[in-house]
């Protein structure tokens, strides 16, 4: 290892580096070569990583000093930014352009937490108002809930982990953080970021590995006292099922759906989509999966559409005239371009895209896959998206309704009666109008329902998640 990976190894207890008994290989994911190795975690290192994050957490820092440490933080993420997006795209396949923005918002996410470690607040309870409490008075101060368990995804290295590890931090806790198998590098150099700080040893452990053994073991330990999530649905509900009485947040992904009225300005729908449903390969839990167009200008948005996508090159990710990169796996390339061959054998047509070499697919654009297809009901987590005619706003609202997933929508509209009447109908976590579900601000409330989840990120959102409301009653003396 190199730069800023010197000293460093995956596996962090008590604020020191460990080399652990196994190391194992990180992947380019574009030249599928080995470039760096990582200490896995035993089950007895993740036991010893919970009993110093339970320590750290008995004595909380002042809220002024989390708020100094997350500053620092961020600011040394700035400064190291070149390093970090390199790393970044050897690891995730993502472009440039998209590593210079994840960049970008995992220092402001940084910053959101350590703003908001200063404003954590209870409440006066009005208790007065009950007979025979007049004399007390009533106020709740929120408290850390103790451990955190994160267990953070392949797709969104830095700006996913900062989401969960800084209001983690911002609210008291001690945590644990558990990269994902495929990409853990970015989360030792946020870890680093943290301790060079000034995080004191023990309010951010680190272990590494596989879920069946690493994560296993995390989720097995009554200790952690609130699991925040991000991934598959079958991993999320296994979490749910094994962690006793902790307090879980779920991000579990989606099949996300714009919605194009006939009233929509079709050059911004195109514009939108051929950036939000193929950045990082389309391995976005917001991507736009599906767009349900009204059948009046569905003709006149394939034909704008299929230009853009197809002018869109896959390929080595640090090409800069690429735009779309590898899939973080040859098996998972293989997988998304035999649902969209699944697709149009049932008669779907391909209209840009589909081909595959190696872990890269060509991004590819479906017209009118059968509803009932995998495309259309599940989460390809690829460089496609599928355009569907609809009669009418209610006919795709009932669409997007009745699928298992609902983590955010788009809705193209002029009509404002409409715009509000689909905010209201959509049952997902969050309506985006005359834009696509996968816009996201990260101070805003971010979660969804059904399938995808539970729970909010935003560093405000997830710190009201992550402490505890404690109740305090003065019964004072008359006349007092």
């Amino acid at each position: 290892m190199t730069g800023l990976l010197q000293g460093t190894t995956g596996l962090l207890i008590d604020g020191r580096w460990e080399p652990g008994s196994t190391g194992l290989e990180v992947l380019d994911k574009y030249t599928r070569q080995p470039f760096a190795v990582v200490a896995q975690a035993s089950p007895a290192d993740v036991g010893r990583a919970v009993t110093g994050a339970a320590a750290a957490a008995r004595r909380p820092l002042p809220p002024a000093r989390r708020q100094a440490i997350l500053s620092k933080a961020a600011r040394l993420l700035e400064l190291r930014r070149d390093e970090i997006c390199a790393l970044y795209v050897a690891e995730t396949g993502f472009t440039p352009a998209d590593a210079a923005t994840e960049m970008t918002r995992a220092v402001a996410t940084m910053r959101l937490s350590a703003e908001e470690a200063v404003r954590i607040a209870g409440e006066e309870i009005p208790v007065a108002a009950t007979p025979g409490s007049e004399g007390r008075l009533a106020f709740t101060i929120r408290v850390p809930v103790g451990v955190v368990a994160a267990i953070t995804p392949f797709n969104a290295p830095l700006n996913t982990t900062a989401h969960k590890i800084g209001p983690a931090i911002a609210a008291g806790n001690g945590v644990v953080l558990k990269p994902a198998e495929q990409t853990p590098l970015c989360s030792v150099l946020l870890a680093q970021a943290l301790l060079d700080a000034g995080l004191p040893p023990g309010f951010l452990q680190l272990v590494w590995g596989p879920g069946e053994s690493t994560g296993a073991a995390l989720v097995a330990d009554e200790r952690v006292r609130f699991f925040t999530f991000t991934g598959s649905a079958a991993v999320g509900l296994a979490i749910k099922q094994n962690s006793g009485i902790a307090k879980t947040h779920l991000e579990l992904g989606s099949n996300s759906a714009s919605i194009v009225a006939a009233d929509a300005d079709l050059g911004l729908v195109a514009d939108l989509v051929a950036r939000a449903g193929y950045r990082k390969a389309g391995q976005v839990c917001t991507s736009v999966q599906r767009l349900l167009v009204h059948e009046a200008v569905v003709d006149e948005l394939a034909g704008l559409l299929a230009k853009r996508v197809a002018a869109l090159r896959a390929g080595d990710p640090r090409d800069p005239d690429v735009q779309v990169g590898p899939l973080i796996a040859p098996a998972e390339a293989q997988r998304a371009q035999r649902w969209i061959e699944q697709a149009a054998a049932r008669g779907g047509t391909v209209l840009a895209g589909g081909e595959r070499d190696g872990p890269v697919l060509a991004p590819a654009l479906l017209r009118d896959p059968p509803l009932d297809s995998r495309i259309m009901t599940e989460e390809i987590f690829a460089p496609a998206v599928a355009l569907a005619a609809v009669r009418s706003l209610g006919e795709a609202i009932d669409l997007v309704n009745a699928g298992e997933y609902g983590l955010q929508a788009g809705v193209f509209t002029r009509d404002l009666d409409a715009a509000f009447h689909a905010a209201r109908q959509l049952r997902v976590g969050g309506v985006m109008i005359n834009d696509t579900s996968s816009y996201h601000a990260d101070a805003m409330p971010y979660g969804g329902v059904k399938n995808s989840g539970y729970g909010l990120e935003g560093p405000r959102y997830a710190i009201q998640d992550m402490t505890d409301p404690r109740i305090i009653v003065l019964n004072l003396p008359e006349g007092a």
